[in-house]
């Protein structure tokens, strides 16, 4: 048990910490350079991408409703479920490793309206995943964060310098069906 405790203060993890919730997001919006004043409404799959000869990049703004009902500390997570019998739309280009990062923003994004040039300022970095069509991802950095009330918001960014396209059809499968397929956020309480 010292063990445990010793962990937590170490690595900052909420050891004692019990998963009573996971939201799946109710907003992705496409935040595109090349068209940097047209503000697109919610789509249902996302992007991010890099073209390191143009500097062009992709990124897809993301919210999630918060309910409290005692959730205290929150993660998001990404996943893409390998499935073989789902067939989850995912697409991979560019240089490997595919790496994505995820970071909280300030929480005024909106539909139809946020554009490239207006995307709200980013509040701190929480994640950062390696992408693999066929072993899933890989969390390589993960940080837990006190849960808002109401409303958490993110933007999905690429990772490094290398040429990336990440393409996705956000889904809420169960484990059963090996497991969700997009961003997540998982809320604690302890």
């Amino acid at each position: 048990m010292l063990a445990l405790a010793l962990l937590s203060a170490l690595f900052g993890l909420t050891v004692f910490a019990e998963l009573i919730d996971i939201q799946f997001p109710h907003m992705l919006l496409p935040l595109k350079e090349a068209q940097p004043n047209i503000a697109f409404k919610t789509q249902p799959d996302a992007t991010v991408s890099l073209n390191s000869q143009t500097g062009d990049e992709q990124w897809t703004a993301v919210n999630f409703d918060v309910p409290d009902h005692g959730n205290t500390h929150c993660h998001v997570n990404f996943h893409l479920n390998t499935n073989k019998l789902k067939s989850a739309p995912v697409g991979l280009k560019g240089q490997a490793p595919f790496a994505i990062n995820i970071s909280r923003i300030e929480p005024t994004l909106v539909n139809g309206g946020t554009t490239w040039n207006t995307k709200p300022a980013t509040i701190e970095h929480v994640a950062i995943f390696i992408l693999d069509k066929d072993l899933g991802t890989s969390e390589i950095f993960g940080k837990w964060f006190d849960c808002p009330k109401g409303v958490a918001q993110f933007i999905i960014h690429p990772a490094g310098a290398r040429d990336l396209e990440a393409y996705w059809y956000e889904l809420d499968y169960t484990m059963a069906d090996g497991g969700p397929h997009g961003i997540t956020l998982e809320m604690f309480a302890r």
